[in-house]
């Protein structure tokens, strides 16, 4: 057996407890009771949620706590405030009963960035969390680079904000604070990491074991001797595969508010490495493209590639259901579609509509984009968005029964003011550590727990 790691929550609020659990599998609306029931689930399961100190922790006390924020009604009325960006609080001392105290930010920029999300344009929940990774993102950005006061603000935030900031090696680890924010960030991509079983990797290459197979219970006459036997098992094998990419940021941006480079930074270090770990896991076909990983569209048993001969226009209920009636060895609970959501919009939508009047479909709910015929429906935008012949259109299935992502390592930045000295441009390189394995049961099933519909 492997040794499963601890999952650390650093920041005890309930928001980062919420943030912790939906970035290691809880789906759906978080209450006190589903909190508990899935550290209870995940602690059976050998995984323990702990604080920095390793004790465990207490849900009721975490529930009842918030992080208060202090907000300013202008950047100028805050005490010694110079800079541009939001401003620091005063005092250092816990506010409303001893909760954490965040730092202040101006209400011009607090309107503007509550307007944001409100109209569902923003990455962040809330200006000050916004703040604090835009603070975070500079100073990992630029590095030792002194520049000015604004540089000391910032890592005035991060202490405020109880975020850790280390980049004596050249390079920073985006820290567990924000990563279910990158994680969650978009609901065209990541979806390999919402749906997949998320195995944290202690080294390179790790092996992970599977029950093949189970020990047959037969009748035993009264006085009768029974016959030993056993389960069988094998190994699952996750080999961690390197993945970077470059990107090129102008200093005039590093120089704007903290709050206003946060979207941009965020969203392009969690969609390059969602896009990477999507294609990976739905498309690859073990070529160089994909670092030689096999994903869904190649590692099903042939019978899973189940071909209902039609085109999406004509394709029907019993489409669907022939599919869902294929699945074997599954935890019913954890039964999904993935799809684009142009498959949903030109093919559910409209057999929902013919069966049934749209009284079943939802948008949203069971942790997926959306719910079809009783099921979730995750969209991942690197799967079919047309139909055309021989396609894999839409998988369903127990996906996290069924396949795994290895995470060896969470990404990493590094940067050069050298690189594009000619334009006066920081280059930022990201990289990271994971690999998919499509594994299936292992039990020699003619279709396995997860099936693709193919369509013509």
């Amino acid at each position: 057996m492997f040794a499963a790691t601890p999952r650390k929550v650093l920041m005890l609020t309930r928001k980062t407890l919420i943030d912790s659990l939906k970035a290691n599998g809880l789906t759906g609306d978080v209450t006190i009771d589903s909190a508990k029931a899935y550290i209870a689930k995940l602690d059976a399961e050998g995984i323990k949620f702990t604080d920095a100190d390793g004790a465990a922790i207490d849900v009721d006390a975490v529930w009842s706590t918030f992080s208060a924020v202090k907000v300013a009604d202008d950047v100028a009325s805050v005490k010694g405030s110079k800079a541009p960006h939001a401003a620091i609080a005063d005092s250092d001392e816990p506010v409303s009963g001893g909760t954490p105290q965040r730092f202040s930010i101006g209400s011009s920029i607090k309107k503007a960035y509550a307007a944001k999300i409100k109209s569902g344009r923003a990455v962040f929940h809330d200006a000050d969390q916004a703040e604090a990774f835009g603070s975070w993102a500079r100073l990992a950005l630029l590095g030792t680079y002194d520049y000015g006061s604004q540089k000391r603000a910032d890592i005035d935030i991060c202490r405020k904000a109880q975020v850790e900031f280390n980049n004596q090696l050249g390079g920073a680890l985006v820290p567990i604070e924000f990563l279910p924010n990158l994680v969650f960030l978009t609901e065209q991509y990541g979806i390999a990491r919402k749906v997949a079983n998320v195995v944290p990797m202690s080294r390179d290459v790790m092996t992970v074991p599977r029950k093949t197979g189970l020990a047959s219970m037969v009748p035993v006459a009264e006085t009768g001797t029974m016959t030993p036997a056993d389960n069988s098992y094998n190994n699952v094998t996750l080999t961690a595969k390197k993945y970077g990419v470059l990107y090129q940021i102008s200093r005039e941006l590093m120089a704007d508010s903290a709050v206003n480079i946060a979207d941009d930074v965020a969203r392009s270090i969690a969609e390059s490495q969602a896009i990477a770990e999507d294609n990976a896991y739905f498309l690859g076909d073990g070529t160089s493209t994909y670092a030689n990983q096999v994903g869904l569209a190649n590692a099903l048993p042939a019978s899973a590639y189940v071909d209902v001969s039609l085109t999406w226009p004509n394709m029907t209920v019993a489409s669907f259901t022939t599919v869902m009636g294929s699945v074997e060895n599954v935890n019913p609970a954890r039964l999904a579609f993935v799809c684009s959501r142009q498959f949903f919009a030109q093919v559910m939508l409209r057999v929902d509509k013919t069966a049934n009047q749209f009284k079943e479909l939802t948008m949203g709910g069971l942790g997926g984009d959306a719910t079809f015929l009783g099921y979730p429906v995750f969209f991942s935008q690197v799967l079919p968005k047309a139909s055309g012949s021989n396609i894999k259109s839409c998988y369903f299935g127990d996906f996290t029964g069924g396949t795994m992502l290895g995470d060896r390592r969470q990404l990493e930045i590094q940067t050069s003011d050298q690189f594009y000295f000619n334009n006066d441009s920081i280059a930022v390189r990201g990289t990271s550590r994971f690999c998919v394995d499509v594994h299936g049961d292992g039990r020699g099933s003619t279709y396995g727990p997860v099936v693709c519909l193919v369509g013509d």
